[in-house]
């Protein structure tokens, strides 16, 4: 089979790899050169996934670190719920540019061909089939076209309306960040909690993050609408204020990053088409972590085609509907508590730190604490302003039913079935829309 993989995304090289290693002529393009490749940040991931994904048995050296215990911030700096790690489950993070190497270099070893410096305009369709991949270079003919061209990848945004796919995120469902590692000053301690996230920063719409590391501090600032330079800098000066060991000079980062945050497409797949990683939305909406879930999308929509050895919607319904079963359908419940967040004010944020409304249990389990003990014990808490409390419960309910829906997706690619399988999920999503 003659596969097309559009962006050198996570999830696309790992099915790129295990795609040719089972015989198939697999072509990727990217607009970037290879040396551009990977944000010159740091993500936490399950690393096992990564060697599973390229077949390698280590990482590279000097790659990755340990990450420090976690406090999330309330607005008015008052309220931190503290998050503290064992050895057994302390965070690892790895710098970005070594995952993406160790993607495209198995790609490359498994017989993956590239194309780099090579725009993607738009899928080539022929009688409801995508057929093709148009480029800056010419078109490209295909049996398959694995989308993992981002966010805003330009070959899901082009499909025919006919096809169901959701085109374009809503307000919300993306986070504009930028993310810059500051020089840390010399001999400066680092604090016993090193790794604060500051939800409703600044009373705006979104979070941000200050980690003191022995060598720099990573500020990260993310906002649900684009941020000017200016705002920018008057965000890192709050953080110097109250930081005051770092300098202007940057070591790593001072880039942007388009993240998504939000639960993932319903549908993903038509006749010679699939989305994985971010052009699928494959993240955790609470904190936009996704090289887990898009490896993992990656090597099951593989596993499909190789096993069905077929491009067809019917064939590769079965990687869709086995995503959301066993991966999508968890993170969609963090979607509810998160879009709730974005909803309420700085005031009714600080009252639900407070009141221990929200607890470490929510930050960290993505929304899974559900339970009628914890939620009664919210009620008696929350009562107090009720209209913060139920705005939280209603979001986390929410959350639990677009979790319920996306698991049990339709057994058969019945488009009629999925058309009211996708407004099921619709009607519990939370919807941004304060400004």
């Amino acid at each position: 089979m003659k596969i097309i993989v559009a962006g050198a995304g996570h999830g696309g090289l790992a099915a790129a790899i295990a795609l040719s290693k089972n015989g198939h002529d697999v072509t990727v393009f990217e607009k970037k050169k290879r040396e551009e490749l990977g944000h010159d940040w740091e993500d936490r991931f399950t690393f096992q996934n990564l060697l599973k994904a390229t077949g390698k048995e280590t990482l590279p050296e000097n790659s990755w670190r340990f990450r420090g215990d976690c406090a999330f911030v309330s607005p008015n700096y008052k309220t931190k719920v503290v998050i503290n790690y064992t050895d057994e489950n302390r965070q690892k993070i790895m710098w970005r540019k070594p995952v993406i190497n160790m993607l495209v270099s198995s790609a490359e070893e498994s017989g993956v061909k590239f194309f780099f410096e090579t725009e993607v305009k738009k899928a080539v369709v022929s009688n409801g089939c995508v057929s093709g991949l148009e480029t800056d270079k010419g078109i490209f003919s295909s049996d398959l076209v694995i989308d993992a061209a981002g966010v805003f990848s330009p070959v899901r945004m082009n499909l025919p309306a006919a096809f169901g796919i959701e085109k374009e995120p809503k307000r919300g469902d993306v986070f504009y960040a930028r993310r810059t590692y500051f020089e840390k000053t010399d001999g400066e301690k680092i604090p016993d909690v090193p790794f604060e996230i500051y939800l409703c920063h600044n009373r705006e719409q979104g979070l941000s993050w200050c980690s003191t590391n022995i060598d720099s501090v990573d500020v990260l600032l993310g906002r649900i609408d684009p941020m000017s330079e200016e705002k920018i800098e008057n965000l890192t000066s709050l953080f110097r204020k109250s930081h005051p060991y770092f300098s202007n000079k940057i070591v790593h980062g001072g880039t942007d990053g388009i993240i998504p945050v939000r639960r993932p497409l319903s549908l993903m797949v038509a006749d010679g088409y699939a989305a994985v990683g971010d052009s699928a939305f494959m993240t955790t909406p609470m904190n936009g972590m996704g090289i887990d879930l898009s490896l993992l999308g990656g090597m099951l929509l593989a596993k499909t085609v190789n096993e069905k050895n077929s491009a067809s919607a019917n064939a590769l319904w079965e990687y869709n509907r086995s995503f959301h079963s066993l991966y999508g359908g968890d993170t969609a419940k963090n979607e509810g508590l998160k879009n709730s967040l974005l909803e309420i004010d700085g005031e009714g944020v600080d009252f639900l730190f407070e009141s221990r409304v929200i607890q470490a249990s929510d930050l960290s389990g993505a929304g899974k604490n559900t339970s009628l003990g914890n939620l009664l014990g919210k009620f008696f808490r929350g009562m107090k302003k009720p209209q913060y409390f139920f705005a939280i419960l209603s979001g986390l309910m929410k959350g639990a039913k677009v979790s319920k829906a996306l698991k049990n997706a339709p057994k058969e690619f019945d488009r009629e079935k999925i058309m009211k399988w996708q407004q099921k999920v619709l009607e519990n999503v939370v919807k941004v829309e304060r400004k």
